[in-house]
């Protein structure tokens, strides 16, 4: 393809990333942003149990962020900027991917439509792409890049971005520290020079990380259930993980199917589908070890995290089959194509559930390979542009429309005018009792919270602590979800909120706007209502 068709590739990446973006504060971020906010402003949470007492989530990450609070230190504007930055760079390592099986910028048209809308996400809730910036998505793109530079065997450039990768996350060190020399292990052409070139920078990182991940480790088993029964079962539980697996299998098969159509690219397409069937394996086997109860404790390691990367090297080698059909003059047999198409259709069938399409829409795409592979040669070329064409026009309609290309955070205009109260009018150092599902309250209005569900830590002791606290705001000795302590909240009589507040120390108890209490009414809107903490005596 001649260079402009790269550059209309490169636009269609922007403008998914644009509609596909996220306000500042949404989900992970209310957690992930404390930490460089609190370094940035050390008198910010000096009384929040989560940001001053407990070990920092991702200490390279939270020094790394914090640069960007001092470059805005209001944060929504940087924060946007800094995401679409590093989504842009995770399309740029999608397209070296793309570009070592095929040149045809259709190709990467295609996944990146796809990986914006479905953001790869697969085996327990896990995905490549998000629409905010987060530690996770600055690490996804260092491994999008380090699995180009793997197929491409450029295994020095493969380990310093691992490495780069696993300081700002330290689960990708842990993660990609194994499976991409075993990934290089079985290309079967990896000399022991090389694999030094992978493993090495990131063994450096490790010893670095060593304190930090000794702190994670010794799961009680009160942590593990906490873990996998409390917190985040769809993340954890083996039996909710194990759901996903057929849908990887289909897709496995969709790229074992195509491996004969890619000639022109064999060695790198049997690189990449060997790194596909190694994390598959390693998925697999990871799954059915964590419903070991005497292994359950390993689950914290979440495995499951590399699903979505083998899952996009079959997007890729699927979508470069069909280019090449389409582009080369090999032949074909017609039951191999049809074999190819059946198995493609059937793991089209299980991702577009992500995509939340209309039947009609799924059962199109679902078809789209089998008319590609079905047209005879001369056509299939401008099946494949129209298949493009398509994909690109229903992930855009289908998308927010840029709904978070905003500086205004997420969230509710009460919820905000709450919070814009609170940065405003109270003293910087105030402790507030809010429900356990407001977790946005501690990162947009800059105050510390007693504790919500959002947030736990990551070493296990201080784990089963946040949840004896959760148990404690509702007043009970056990609950087992978290979805039943936020239900529970509003239930709460006044005198127990009052007690609740007074335990903890907090200065204010946000309620709902109808609820009353005996203390002070300091503000109130439509939905929420906020009370100073009344005396023991009141």
């Amino acid at each position: 393809m001649r260079g402009w068709a790269w550059w209309f590739g490169a636009a269609i990446a922007v403008l998914v990333t644009l509609a596909f973006t996220d306000p500042y504060g949404t989900q992970n971020q209310v957690t992930y942003l404390l930490d460089p906010l609190h370094r940035v402003l050390p008198e910010l949470y000096r009384r929040d149990w989560f940001v001053s007492e407990t070990p920092a989530y991702l200490p390279s990450w939270g020094w790394l962020a914090a640069w960007l609070y001092r470059i805005d230190p209001e944060g929504p504007a940087v924060m946007l900027t800094a995401h679409v930055a590093v989504t842009l760079a995770t399309y740029a390592g999608v397209g070296w991917l793309v570009t070592a099986l095929s040149r045809d910028a259709r190709g990467f048209a295609i996944v990146v439509a796809v990986c914006a809308a479905t953001m790869v996400r697969t085996l327990g809730g896990n995905y490549l792409l998000a629409g905010y910036l987060q530690p996770s998505t600055v690490a996804s793109a260092g491994w999008v890049v380090a699995m180009a530079a793997l197929v491409r065997r450029r295994y020095g450039l493969c380990g310093v971005v691992l490495a780069l990768a696993g300081l700002l996350h330290i689960n990708f060190l842990v993660l990609g520290i194994g499976l991409f020399p075993l990934a290089a292990l079985a290309r079967r052409d990896a000399t022991r020079s090389e694999l030094a070139r992978l493993v090495v920078p990131q063994l450096v990182v490790l010893m670095y990380s060593l304190p930090d991940l000794l702190g994670a480790t010794g799961a009680s088993a009160e942590a593990v259930r906490i873990f996998i029964e409390f917190h985040a079962p769809g993340h954890y539980a083996a039996g909710r993980l194990a759901r996903h697996l057929p849908e990887l299998a289909c897709w496995e098969l969709a790229a074992f199917a195509v491996l004969p159509l890619l000639d022109a690219a064999a060695r790198e397409a049997r690189a990449l589908w060997r790194f596909s069937l190694v994390a598959f394996a390693v998925t697999v086997a990871t799954t059915a070890m964590v419903a070991v109860p005497a292994l359950q404790s390993l689950t914290q390691v979440r495995w499951s995290r590399i699903a979505p990367f083998g899952q996009l090297a079959c997007h890729i080698l699927v979508v470069s089959a069909m280019l090449g059909y389409a582009t080369t003059a090999t032949a074909v047999s017609r039951r191999r194509r049809g074999a190819a198409a059946a198995a493609i259709a059937l793991a089209i069938l299980g991702t577009c559930r992500f995509l939340r399409c209309e039947p009609a829409i799924t059962l199109a795409a679902a078809a789209g390979p089998l008319v590609i592979f079905g047209v005879p040669r001369r056509m299939a070329s401008v099946a494949v542009t129209l298949a493009t064409a398509s994909v690109v026009a229903v992930v855009l309609w289908r998308s927010p429309r840029g709904a978070g290309l905003t500086t205004q955070p997420i969230g509710q205009p009460s919820e905000l005018a709450l919070e814009s109260w609170a940065r405003r009018d109270t003293p910087i150092d105030a402790l507030f009792l809010t429900s356990p599902d407001l977790p946005r309250f501690r990162l947009l209005a800059r105050r510390a919270i007693v504790v919500d569900t959002k947030s736990p830590p990551l070493r296990p002791d201080l784990l089963v602590a946040w949840y004896h606290r959760l148990c404690a705001v509702v007043q009970v000795r056990d609950a087992a979800t978290h979805e039943w302590v936020e239900q529970r909240f509003p239930q709460l009589a006044p005198a127990q909120l009052a007690a609740v507040a007074r335990s903890f120390g907090a200065d204010y108890i946000v309620v709902g706007a109808a609820t009353q209490l005996s203390g002070e009414r300091v503000y109130g809107n439509a939905e929420y209502a906020v009370y100073r903490t009344p005396l023991a005596n009141q």
